[in-house]
């Protein structure tokens, strides 16, 4: 791996981890989805390491952000990512009136597709 693509590799983890770590969890009692969006959170946070050992991930991930690829989940993955990606489809996402709507939309997105990335790469 080349200087130039280990930094890129790097820069991109270390955002996909801010976009983790702001992916708020709020406090339970006054949110009904408190668990729906911790487990969404430890999912991310899970599939951050996988990534981090997946350079395919990695450029799969990037292609899909730049709108290279379609970003269909690969339905034939193992379990893990199933079941992260079955959660996440079933999180209800907030409309434009929640407080921290800059925060949940990307990291929300950037989950999406570090998932489809995982699923079509066989890294999980």
């Amino acid at each position: 791996m080349s200087a130039a693509v280990a930094i890129g590799r790097d820069e991109l983890l270390a955002e996909l981890r801010r976009l983790c770590a702001r992916l708020p969890i709020p406090q339970p009692g006054w949110h009904p989805y408190v668990s729906h969006i911790a487990a969404c959170r430890d999912d991310f946070e899970h599939a951050l390491v996988l990534a981090t050992d997946s350079p395919d991930a990695l450029e799969v991930f990037a292609a899909l952000v730049a709108g290279e690829l379609e970003p269909a989940f690969d339905s034939d993955a193992s379990l893990a990512p199933t079941a992260a990606w079955r959660r996440l489809e079933a999180l209800p996402i907030p409309d434009g009136q929640h407080p921290y709507l800059d925060e949940i939309l990307p990291a929300l997105e950037a989950l999406r597709f570090l998932l489809v990335a995982l699923s079509r790469t066989g890294a999980a």
